[in-house]
């Protein structure tokens, strides 16, 4: 894909290539290599937490360990494969320090009893936010081994976009539908969930408003989508460990990309259940640092249990999430570097959820997100922003 000789600095563009461009940005960029980053990340808190503890502020390191110790928890979730001893080690060495440190903090805190509830929330990267009304219990998954679903996605987008001062009406893409198929395969003792999936239809339905040229791009990302299939796991609390989708030998870039993105989205999304026993009125609150279109961004993901009816859970999520500065392969013009400096999201949902499932029953999700990045494009920089509507609604049978 090519830019149009005519979109630069100070020049008409053509809409088409400027179409072409937006929805190459959305379906078509490859996730980004950056766990070595993250983990660095991770790794400068400890180091903080070392000096902490080298300069006898111990109560200080200790919290600054716990704070790792999430920091990697999350990290591992959504690195399953990464250099999978040094995140060990590293939890071992987290763990160990914690243990060491966790005298001063207690009786600092002046609570003997506020230990274990200090472990427990280092262990799980959900925090707890109000523990709702009476009748409280305690939510696990627990399909059984055989248990089969089928999910239908319809995802509708809408977007504006503007570059050198020259702005493009907002306009909405054509709807993708996308079904998949699941089965549980087995379920270890610790509740790890092993289940198969499989894309038995991936389509594009344009209606008489969509330029052909972005229906033919959009196709192009998904074809190929449909048969493909993998395997994956999930905790009983409902956070992805780990997905691998086969990738058809015979699959080209634009497929193999798109089922990256795929398997980094399945990875990196989740509805975590929190560790303790909960009531109506519930919130809980899960953080964590994801991959989405080759950014690097940080999600919020607010949950409340607006009602509980035996196993069927009534979800309601508020999502923020935000991105800190930092380049981008361009999906358009291989090797060319996309500078992001800023990107901002905010969405609403709802989910419900039977606990004798994997998926949900029903699932919507309505989210606005403001990016602006900038490249050069013929010795001369390109600033563009856009602004993204993405609605998606899920129905499982």
């Amino acid at each position: 894909m090519n830019f149009s000789p005519g979109f630069g600095v100070g020049r008409k563009y053509k809409p088409a290539a400027f179409i072409l461009i937006a929805a190459a940005l959305v379906f078509l960029a490859p996730p980004a290599v950056a766990q070595d980053d993250d983990y660095l990340t991770v790794y400068s808190v400890i180091e903080q937490a070392d000096s902490l503890a080298a300069n006898g502020r111990t109560a200080q390191a200790h919290a600054k360990y716990l704070e790792a110790q999430r920091d990697l928890t999350a990290f591992k979730q959504n690195n399953p494969t990464w250099n999978t001893q040094m995140v060990s080690y590293r939890m071992d060495y987290v763990a160990d320090k914690i243990k060491a440190t966790s005298g001063e903090a207690v009786s600092t805190a002046g609570d003997n009893n506020s230990m274990p509830k200090a472990s427990s929330a280092a262990i799980s990267p959900v925090k707890l936010l109000d523990a709702g009304s009476e009748p409280r219990k305690i939510l696990r998954l627990h399909p059984v081994v055989g248990d089969k679903q089928s999910m239908t996605m319809n995802m509708q987008m809408s977007m504006a976009m503007s570059a050198a001062g020259n702005s493009m009406p907002a306009m909405n893409l054509p709807a993708m539908v996308m079904s998949m198929d699941s089965e549980v395969k087995d379920i270890s003792p610790d509740g790890q969930i092993s289940y198969a999936i499989m894309f038995s239809s991936a389509d594009v339905v344009p209606d008489k408003d969509t330029p052909p040229a972005t229906a033919a791009v959009m196709k192009t990302a998904l074809a190929g989508l449909q048969g493909v299939s993998g395997t994956a796991k999930m905790s009983d609390r409902g956070v992805v460990k780990s997905i691998d989708l086969k990738v058809p030998p015979d699959a080209g870039a634009q497929l193999g990309q798109t089922i990256g993105q795929m398997k980094d989205s399945f990875s990196s999304s989740s509805s975590p259940l929190p560790e303790e026993a909960v009531g109506a009125g519930a919130k809980w609150e899960y953080h964590t640092r994801l991959k989405s279109q080759g950014m690097n961004m940080d999600q919020t993901m607010t949950m409340e249990l607006v009602s509980i009816d035996g196993d069927t859970l009534n979800l309601r999520t508020t999502i923020t999430q935000s991105a800190a500065n930092q380049k981008i392969e361009s999906p358009a013009m291989p090797g060319q570097k996309i500078d992001l400096t800023k990107l901002t999201g905010t969405g609403t949902g709802t989910t419900s959820l039977d606990l004798n499932h994997l998926m949900p029953q029903t699932a919507s999700l309505d989210e606005t997100t403001e990016t602006a990045m900038s490249m050069n494009i013929g010795q001369k920089k390109q600033d563009m922003d856009m602004t993204m509507r993405m609605k998606i609604d899920i129905q499982t049978k």
